[in-house]
């Protein structure tokens, strides 16, 4: 369980047989889970450097790192995916990186075997970093303290919480290398006593098999909810959902009624940023639900009617303007009307557009280039691209497909693939109007024409 004291935060479990991970076949208890968190204590204890950059591909091992570090104090830079690029920039931040396996060690002997602790104590002041698309094309570093993240775990358990118990399985599409996973999937079950599945589900058959099983909170992403049109085959198992959560993006109209007819239940879309954290949320039972404000946040609009919001998980005094325009219902209700700037989601991740086209000049083959989203039926990320010599040269000699495969090569040094153009056109000069800017309609006419 989660309890606040006056310097730091303490975690404690009921009984050191309490489950607190699975892979399917194994459980990991409190106090296996102790165990291994005194290797990684041991191993951190041996490295100089308080800034470390956290990445680890399992859930398990990644939870005893972030609890590790945070006892410690140190600074935790965590990374938002495994890409070279990413890494490489990521550790220009960093004195150190979590190994994914740790060195092999001298066994614990009798004298040094761990001891199971009723509780944990942790560095109220642990500073957590996590890397952002910023509006100027470069990754953005946003900063929390660990105590901004734990209120948070303490008032989505406020809130949503009351019908979860031990035995409740946390199962997630989403990852925890970003705050909504981190929060959601990782931090509020392991907190409150809640068993983590390890595996990061992407069929509609897991969530099948583990609802024959458990009783399930599915932490997930609209594109995932989206995609599974197959909804209905979860139906006998209805009662063993407890919530679907959804977090990176509003899910499309048509997709809550599916849920709700299959599970008795729309998913819980939750709204916030990085920035912020969570600021509101909604459950569309009905068609024309709006967002409700978490009971921790405050929100007002300015004359662009972007959303201000004052919250705890905040920094900064006073209000924090964010770009999203809104319509204000009361003091904690409010419509989405849309985005005021050029950060865009493509598969609910977030993405500037800048930083695509300055990562596109580092090509050799590209001279200029501009990124836009073509609202279709599927959100699409499209690339028109003025060329150099050596691009109009491979351009002639082995075609568009050629081009275009050394770009998305050259792109995916940075971006995960999901988030790559799909579209591209290569023009002897980009639209620019008299002004000297790139108006979106001329810009959108180079997809369109055909």
């Amino acid at each position: 369980m989660l309890k606040q004291q006056n310097n730091y935060w303490q975690l404690s479990w009921p009984s050191p047989a309490q489950p607190l991970f699975t892979d399917g076949t194994s459980i990991t208890t409190a106090q296996q889970w102790q165990c291994q968190l005194q290797q990684v204590n041991n191993f951190i204890d041996s490295q100089s450097g308080d800034t470390v950059l956290l990445y680890h591909p399992d859930s398990l091992w990644f939870s005893l790192w972030f609890i590790a570090l945070s006892q410690q104090g140190k600074h935790i830079v965590i990374a938002p995916d495994n890409q070279p690029q990413t890494l490489t920039l990521a550790m220009q931040n960093c004195d150190w990186k979590t190994p994914v396996i740790l060195p092999e060690s001298d066994p614990l002997s009798s004298k040094n075997q761990p001891l199971y602790h009723d509780s944990l104590p942790l560095d109220n002041l642990t500073k957590i970093s996590f890397f952002t698309s910023g509006s100027t094309g470069q990754p953005k570093l946003i900063s929390k303290k660990l105590s901004q993240l734990l209120l948070e775990v303490q008032v989505l358990q406020a809130q949503f919480g009351s019908e979860f118990n031990q035995q409740t399985l946390f199962a997630a599409t989403v990852s925890y290398q970003h705050i909504y996973g981190l929060l959601f999937r990782l931090l509020w079950p392991l907190c409150y006593g809640h068993l983590q599945y390890r595996v990061q589900l992407s069929y509609l058959e897991q969530w099948q098999d583990l609802l024959q099983r458990h009783q399930v909170v599915f932490v997930a992403s609209p594109a995932h909810l989206a995609r599974f049109d197959d909804i209905a085959i979860l139906a006998p198992a209805a009662q063993h959902c407890l919530a679907i959560f959804s977090s990176g993006g509003p899910l499309a109209d048509d997709v809550p009624p599916r849920y709700l007819a299959a599970l008795k239940q729309a998913p819980i879309e939750v709204f916030g940023s990085t920035e912020t954290g969570g600021i509101a949320f909604r459950q569309r039972d009905i068609a024309d639900a709006v967002w409700q404000v978490f009971d921790a946040v405050s929100i007002s609009q300015n004359d662009q009617q972007a959303l201000q919001v004052s919250s705890p998980y905040l920094d900064v005094a006073g209000n924090f303007t964010t770009s999203d325009q809104v319509q204000l219902l009361s003091a904690k209700h409010f419509r989405l009307l849309g985005r005021l700037d050029r950060i865009v989601k493509i598969e609910e991740k977030r993405l500037s557009l800048p930083e695509v086209e300055q990562h596109c000049l580092l090509s050799p083959l590209v001279g200029q280039a501009a990124a836009l989203v073509l609202r279709q039926a599927k959100v699409q990320l499209a690339l028109a691209v003025v060329l150099t010599e050596d691009g109009e040269t491979l351009l002639q000699q082995q075609g568009k497909l050629a081009v275009n495969q050394h770009i998305k090569q050259h792109l995916l040094q940075r971006f995960e693939r999901v988030m790559l153009p799909r579209k591209y056109r290569y023009v002897s000069a980009l639209p620019f109007n008299q002004q000297g800017k790139l108006p979106l309609q001329q810009l959108e006419a180079l997809f369109y024409h055909d």
